[in-house]
């Protein structure tokens, strides 16, 4: 499937203080089979301790990861705040400690 600009999905990833599955979690994104992704990782508050690990992540693709920080509201607040800041035509949630199969949004997208 080709993608435009119209086609971007906006990943949205609510964070606090998930030590033991994120990178996994950062990692089933970025290998998805559709390309046309921004992640948007909102960082709901979480210990000083995880803000370089975040700002690692996101230097690593400086153009595809997007950090925003916010103090800490729950993962609805954190949810709404990333839906303010896609640029995307389509929404997708991941939490911080789950996993993606590599084909899930172009699956998503196809249908």
């Amino acid at each position: 499937m080709k993608s435009n600009q119209s086609d971007l999905v906006s990943v949205i990833i609510p964070f606090y203080n998930e030590k033991f599955y994120f990178e996994e979690c950062i990692q089933s994104v970025l290998i998805q089979s559709y390309k046309n992704l921004e992640i948007i990782i909102i960082n709901d508050g979480s210990d000083s301790e995880y803000t370089a690990t975040l700002t690692n992540i996101k230097n690593k693709n400086p153009n595809k990861i997007f950090l925003y920080h916010k103090e800490n509201g729950g993962v609805s607040s954190a949810r709404n705040f990333g839906i303010q800041k896609a640029k995307g035509r389509f929404i997708s949630f991941i939490d911080a400690d789950d996993v993606w199969l590599p084909n899930k949004i172009e699956h998503q997208i196809n249908i």
